[in-house]
């Protein structure tokens, strides 16, 4: 009866280790991901800010729960990237958050019987520095007291013709015909910008700008747009 017993004992033993060994096996190969990971959405290559998004962008890849991005996409949420675009430069091998995606922009699609036009940079005698694309901005004389149109901004460029995407607060003061100006709090200065109106709309501006010496526009972000 001892003998039957220790040799119960010993394949218990036996039976034991080997459970505990697979549950080893399992931990690392399967347990730790489960109970420690989050698997989420990964830019497969670099995202240009505009660029149409879709579930082929991005890659599954499993990251410990403590390193989640804020609004995180997981490969449930794949759905919720169509008809998006990103509203931002999104780096390769970076997770996806859905703040970096955004509806497209309608601003930049004129209507049949609208364009972009130029806001030239020596026109400028003030422009609200948070302006971006997609706003609506308020066009008056320099004074405030001529009113020539309220317009959806396709495009804020620096000076070198690159887009203003940058978000801040304030007013960009130029001065003098060559645009030398002084701002604060912003990384990419507002040289010019392009907005969508109809021909006779911008023909009013130009003639404004044009008609008397030193005629100069305030460029005015409308809250509550964009």
């Amino acid at each position: 009866m001892g003998a039957k017993t220790n040799k119960l004992k010993t394949a218990l033993g036996i039976l034991l280790v080997l459970l505990a060994i697979a549950a080893l096996f399992f931990w690392e190969a399967e347990g730790r991901e489960i109970l420690l990971m989050d698997t989420v959405l990964v830019a497969e290559a670099d995202v240009k800010a505009g660029a149409a998004v879709d579930a082929g962008l991005f890659r599954m890849v499993s990251v410990p729960a403590g390193t989640l991005v804020d609004g995180a996409v997981t490969p449930k949420d794949a759905a919720m990237l169509y008809g998006k675009e990103a509203a931002m430069d999104i780096v390769k091998g970076s997770q996806l958050s859905l703040r970096y995606l955004r509806d497209p922009d309608t601003a930049a699609e004129p209507k049949p019987e609208t364009s972009f036009f130029v806001i030239r940079n020596e026109w400028i005698y003030m422009c609200s520095s948070s302006l971006r694309r997609g706003d609506e901005a308020l066009i008056t004389s320099a004074d405030g007291k001529l009113v020539l149109g309220r317009f959806a901004v396709a495009y804020v460029k620096d000076g070198d013709g690159r887009e203003v995407t940058d978000a801040s607060s304030g007013m960009y003061s130029f001065t003098g015909a060559g645009g030398e100006s002084e701002r604060v709090n912003t990384s990419s200065p507002i040289h010019h910008i392009e907005i969508v109106c109809e021909l006779k709309d911008y023909r009013r501006i130009l003639d404004y700008c044009n008609g008397s010496a030193g005629a100069t526009l305030m460029l005015i972000r409308e809250m509550g747009h964009g």
